[in-house]
């Protein structure tokens, strides 16, 4: 099955991906900007701890925001890049395996994948990635979306068209009746020996 392709989106944006995650950090440690509030309108020598104590915990909710911000900028420019240039291919999920490991509340998985797709040689990964929890499910299903550049081998899975994306049912061979009805065709038509007939007779009963 074939992955239409999506629309290119707009060049990400470096303050759109770094300012969420700082705002964030700050509103949850909201405890650093109080104490730099308050060290800076306090007075006294028993509250000269507090502005040294918010301006740390400030600072250390803002470095930690970059380094949130620095990763989306990255996974937005490199799945911007891959829709510009990448080709849409399908990911044979070979093994997926939970490292223990969250991220901004979402598990962190081994992932084993065969990648392949029109003008692509086939080829397997092995990498950590955050997945979506609402999107665990689809693993099971064996086949995902993915955007692939054909010269890096560089992917990135299309979560987004994951949601609407079915895999190829797989085809089944012919079932023991079948073969048994062809056998005896066969057998009809003197194209087999009763002893020929026979022995696979007893081969496909064998396998049920």
């Amino acid at each position: 099955m074939t992955v239409a392709p999506r629309d290119v989106p707009k060049p990400p944006s470096l303050v759109g991906s770094v300012l969420p995650p700082v705002l964030f950090l700050l509103a949850a440690g909201v405890v650093g900007p109080i104490f730099l509030v308050m060290g800076l309108v306090s007075g006294g020598p028993e509250a000269g701890w507090l502005l040294p104590t918010g301006v740390g915990i400030t600072a250390l909710d803002v470095v930690i925001g970059l380094l949130l911000g620095r990763g989306r900028y990255r996974s937005a420019q490199k799945l911007y890049r891959l829709r510009k240039v990448g080709r849409s291919a399908i990911a044979e999920v070979l093994s997926f395996d939970h490292t223990g490991v969250r991220v901004n509340d979402q598990p962190m998985l081994l992932l084993k994948l065969r990648i392949r797709g029109a003008d692509i040689t086939p080829f397997e990964v092995q990498a950590r990635e955050t997945v979506p929890e609402i999107h665990l499910s689809l693993l099971h299903g064996g086949e995902l979306p993915v955007l692939v550049d054909p010269e890096s081998h560089e992917w990135e899975i299309d979560w987004d068209a994951a949601r609407s994306f079915r895999p190829a049912a797989p085809t089944s061979g012919p079932t023991p009746a079948d073969r048994l009805a062809e056998l005896d065709d066969l057998l009809k038509r003197d194209l087999v020996s009763r002893e020929e007939y026979d022995a696979a007779r007893a081969r496909i009963l064998g396998g049920i």
